[in-house]
């Protein structure tokens, strides 16, 4: 089979531009195999070394053996065809432009608490910006109060859809409540729910219980991958995750990030250590 598909026109998606993925139209061509490689050999990545580089891929690099692997890493796309290699990689290249597109129109920040957390929620619906433009992202464990409203049938460790509850609920309707492999109950709310429950499915799939769970999670929102491994550390230290999409409101993304900034929201560009 490997000398068959290493026969026919291929497309190697880099490591780092594999989330360009999730921005291909819906009409791309569809490959007949896809393998991980090293890039410099074109060689097919053994098992393990597979295994390595999808438990780190949305984690922070901490080792030059990882970055290396990272770096020469590559998804081999195999085609019937020339015209259908052409045409994916003419696809793939405007997906990587939405993707960064998207990611720029992202503001983001990391609260300690959170009530600084739903008081900026509360504060940049005060200031006109919609529900559907925000986000939240945490541990479970901060809705575990006994105002909390669970769904029927449904503990702090279920897995619910959209509920409205009390707290951030109120703030942010449509609260979903995941069970995430190798992080455990995950409070999702406002946009980032419903791309949050589509990436719980994904992550089980690729990377199963091995972690990572939470940065793919955000990434897939359109965070990127350095504040995404940032925010990922920092909520699973209990930390809670605010966004705001600016493409879906008419006001000026600036007016979020200082709203964000006085509620006491940090970034990785401001967070020392």
């Amino acid at each position: 089979m490997a000398s068959e598909t290493n026969a026919r026109p291929a497309f190697v998606i880099r490591a780092g531009d594999l989330l360009a993925v999730n921005y291909l139209s819906e009409g791309h061509p569809r490959p007949l195999a896809v393998e991980w490689i090293n890039r410099g050999t074109d060689q097919v990545l053994r098992q393990t070394t597979r295994d390595m580089l999808l438990r780190t891929l949305f984690q922070p690099v901490d080792t030059p053996s990882v970055q290396k692997l990272h770096d020469s890493a590559g998804l081999r796309v195999v085609f019937r065809s020339e015209s259908e290699r052409a045409r994916f990689a003419a696809e793939f290249e405007a997906a990587r432009e939405r993707e960064q597109n998207a990611k720029a129109h992202l503001i983001t920040a990391i609260f300690d608490a959170r009530e600084p957390a739903e008081a900026a929620i509360a504060a940049l619906k005060r200031a006109g910006f919609p529900e559907r433009s925000l986000s939240l992202l945490c541990r479970a464990s901060h809705f575990s109060d006994p105002d909390a409203k669970w769904p029927e049938g449904h503990g702090p460790l279920g897995i619910a859809g959209a509920v409205a509850g009390s707290g951030v609920a109120g703030a942010l309707l449509g609260l979903a409540f995941l069970l995430v492999p190798g992080v455990g109950p995950v409070a999702a709310a406002g946009a980032l729910a419903s791309s949050a429950i589509a990436s719980v499915a994904s992550v089980s799939g690729i990377i199963g219980a091995t972690g990572g769970a939470i940065a793919k999670m955000l990434t897939d929102h359109d965070v990127d991958g350095v504040s995404a491994a940032f925010y990922d550390r920092q909520i699973q230290r209990g930390k809670v995750f605010v966004a705001v999409d600016d493409r879906l409101t008419s006001i000026d993304g600036s007016i979020a990030r200082e709203i964000l900034d006085s509620h006491g929201g940090r970034t990785p560009e401001v967070t020392q250590g």
